[in-house]
């Protein structure tokens, strides 16, 4: 039976704050090879319904924290490994946006696969700019096994 320290369920263990440019948005608009001028002419992007340049979705991948999980008192696998992401996008991000996020766990799950028992770790960063307004939620797995 899987074991943990269940108090970090949904509760908030990391806060950073990111300021984004114009230029953060073309260079990684340029990094990943979007060539939309959505993301790097004000021009065009003025006559869009978005009246000016926002950053591609996939740019939240960028405010990452370097924090630490905390410690679930899991004694359990040797190994980690990611087990993936997944975003859902509420709204654009901006040039001159401050972007807060806020880590928490959102769950610890047991699954058994071909090569044995794994536990999944859920780290859940919600961020939101200076409005308020929630602009991505992200999840990240973390895979620990034997």
């Amino acid at each position: 039976m899987l074991t943990f320290d269940t108090s970090w369920i949904g509760k908030d263990f990391d806060r950073y704050a990111f300021e984004v440019t114009r230029e953060d948005i073309a260079e990684f608009a340029a990094s990943v090879g979007e060539t939309d001028p959505l993301y790097c002419d004000e021009g065009y992007a003025k006559t869009t319904p978005y009246g000016g340049i926002v950053a591609p979705a996939t740019f939240c991948i960028v405010f990452r924290s370097n924090a630490a999980l905390p410690d679930l008192k899991l004694s359990y696998g040797a190994r980690g490994f990611d087990g993936g992401k997944e975003c859902v996008f509420h709204a654009p991000i901006r040039p001159n946006d401050t972007i807060t996020g806020v880590d928490r766990i959102a769950e610890v799950y047991e699954k058994t696969g071909r090569s044995g028992n794994m536990i999944f770790i859920v780290r859940e960063s919600e961020l939101t700019n200076q409005h308020g307004e929630k602009v991505a939620v992200l999840r990240q797995i973390l895979i620990q096994r034997d």
